[in-house]
């Protein structure tokens, strides 16, 4: 197991640069790695070569070779020149916050078009560093950021790089045009479609099992769903059917280019007639997490869409900050609020009506 030392960097409010670097945290305990420290430094221009002021980078270096760290990892999108740089000088891997998503995103990639999306996403990000990469691989042997195509198997030639590239968008081009084909059943048999969103680890998944039945189980992990899941519910009489679909979670920061990459997957949330979004309240900055998904939501061409907000693990949070929540969620979105709790099947009654009463409207 890799050794993973963390740095956070705050140019704006400290609390959110926290919660970030917490972020970044579970993100490398998730990928694999054992966290062995932290720092949080606070810079007023980022430095073109380093990021970081070269006095910050020499404090770093002594506390890395302190700690025996085998990896650093940086909260913030660093660009190639300063990844090679900041390894050079600390003689050990660095990677930015992108890259350990993308190593999350490649471990968990089940199906075909998710493989197909996560090595399109990689290549996109790995295309303006393959100068210099495999020194840089060199230092970590199997660890994060070793994974999915890989120095290795992509070669060194950028013209094949995009050739590649544009072969797997191909290929997703075919998978857009089955889901369309798909959707235009759905229509024609008049099936209402419910997207569940959601930041990553709200629990979509758990509350998907919970409302349809399913053995699809939840898992406490960031990522752990990349792929669409459908399920089917029907409403208190048994005849209304809608299917319900899971998607890929959302985080802070997520990259534009990985957004595109994963667009085939997440377009059944623009072409939902309903949104379903699950927000979990014992998450630090709940209203700003919930605050991105909906910014995403936008960019994807869904923030038109109607929504439920759903506020999950009710069971565990005091009702003044239940209705608090509910209320701000209210104004916020403009749509209806719905507190539950998916693990212990609290309130799915309510939210089924919920959801059926917003598709006759």
């Amino acid at each position: 197991m890799e050794k993973a030392f963390l740095v956070g960097i705050n140019r704006g409010k400290k609390e959110i640069s926290l919660d970030s670097l917490e972020e970044l945290a579970m993100l490398s305990k998730t990928a694999g790695a054992l966290n062995i420290g932290q720092v949080l430094k606070n810079i007023k221009k980022i430095d073109p070569a380093y990021y970081i002021t070269k006095g910050m980078a020499d404090e770093l270096k002594e506390v890395i070779q302190s700690h025996n760290a085998d990896i650093v990892l940086f909260d913030v999108d660093l660009s190639p020149a300063q990844e090679r740089n900041l390894a050079d000088y600390f003689e050990v891997n660095v990677l930015d916050r992108t890259r350990v998503i993308l190593d999350i995103f490649a471990t968990h990639a089940k199906t075909a078009e998710g493989k197909l999306q996560v090595e399109l996403a990689l290549l996109q990000y790995i295309l303006p560093r393959l100068k210099g990469s495999a020194d840089m691989l060199s230092r970590t042997g199997a660890g994060i950021g070793t994974r999915g195509p890989g120095e290795t198997k992509l070669e060194t030639d950028r013209r094949k790089v995009r050739l590649k590239i544009k072969h797997i968008k191909d290929k997703l081009e075919l998978t857009k045009k089955t889901r369309s084909l798909q959707r235009a059943r759905r229509e024609k048999q008049r099936l209402d479609t419910v997207t569940l969103v959601g930041y990553t680890n709200s629990g979509k998944t758990t509350l998907l099992q919970a409302l349809t039945h399913s053995k699809e189980q939840g898992e406490d992990k960031l990522f752990a769903t990349l792929g669409t899941k459908m399920e089917s519910i029907y409403d208190k009489n048994g005849g209304k059917k809608v299917i319900v679909s899971d998607t890929v979670g959302f985080i802070q920061n997520l990259p534009l280019f990985l957004i595109e990459s994963f667009k085939s997957t997440l377009e059944e949330a623009v072409f939902s007639s309903l949104l379903v979004h699950i927000v979990d309240p014992m998450q630090n900055e709940a209203i700003v997490k919930a605050e991105e998904v909906i910014k995403i939501l936008e960019k994807i061409g869904a923030g038109e869409n109607k929504i439920i907000t759903v506020l999950n693990k009710i069971d565990l949070i005091s009702k003044e900050r239940a209705a608090y929540l509910q209320n701000k969620f209210e104004q916020i979105t403009g749509g209806a609020v719905v507190p539950v709790s998916a693990k212990n099947h609290i309130n799915l009654d309510l939210l089924k009506d919920s959801i059926f009463k917003s598709l006759l409207l």
